[in-house]
């Protein structure tokens, strides 16, 4: 019986063994977060300078970011500077974190295109976090992303989205809004502190601190970053 009781117990550590390095293996394979920034022609570049700024600070190794719009020509931003982006939505890789910053066009015609909401809609549904700064929100509210979630967005916006979008609660005084994998910006510095405040989530605490101070942020913004209300 004792010999018994040794054998079983050694044949539960191997299971126990192998199913964790399995899980191990498996971790390995699925390979670096990816951030899919969505750009419309005219985006403004204060709204997706800063979460691109710092989530190229995190290793490569653990992450991929690149920029998708709805066509592979050139275009330019709200301030002249001309740029392409890396996927269009019909190619797209799935995306781990969708960055939906801001444009001229988002009060408008970017609500209005079709295919772009539809590719939001179904980005959003494959994403482990959904991110949106300054008016980039609307974007999200017109893709149904907004309904029973708190948000924020420009604070001069803030009232035309509780409007627009009236099933979403609307935080007016907020730099960083969390509701669930929901993390929405009224854009500028807080894009920043938003992105940080992702970047705590995947990859832990030290290494959004490291980020924050390679960027030179101040104790306010660290707080806003690592540990909004």
């Amino acid at each position: 019986m004792k010999r018994y009781l040794l054998w079983s117990f050694a044949c539960v550590i191997a299971l126990l063994l192998t199913d964790a390095g399995m899980a191990g293996q498996q971790k390995l394979d699925e390979g670096p977060i990816t951030v899919g920034i969505l750009l419309l022609n005219k985006p403004f570049i204060t709204e997706f300078s800063g979460p691109l700024d710092v989530y190229h600070h995190v290793p490569a190794e653990k992450i991929k970011v690149f920029i998708v719009s709805d066509t592979d020509k050139e275009q330019v931003t709200y301030e002249g500077m001309p740029f392409r982006a890396n996927y269009t939505i019909d190619n797209a890789p799935k995306i781990d974190v969708l960055v939906v910053p801001s444009g001229a066009g988002s009060l408008g015609e970017d609500q209005q295109n079709v295919r772009v909401i539809k590719w939001i809609k179904k980005a959003a549904s494959e994403a482990k976090f959904i991110t949106s700064h300054c008016q980039g929100a609307f974007l999200l509210g017109k893709a149904d992303l907004l309904d029973n979630k708190q948000a924020t967005t420009f604070t001069a916006n803030t009232e035309d989205l509780q409007k627009q979008y009236p099933a979403c609660r609307v935080q007016a005084d907020r730099r960083v809004v969390v509701d669930g994998n929901l993390i929405t910006s009224p854009g500028g510095l807080a894009s920043y502190e938003a992105s940080l405040y992702v970047v705590e989530q995947l990859f832990g605490k030290d290494q959004a601190l490291s980020i924050a101070s390679a960027l030179i942020f101040g104790p306010s913004n660290i707080e806003a970053a690592i540990t909004p209300k």
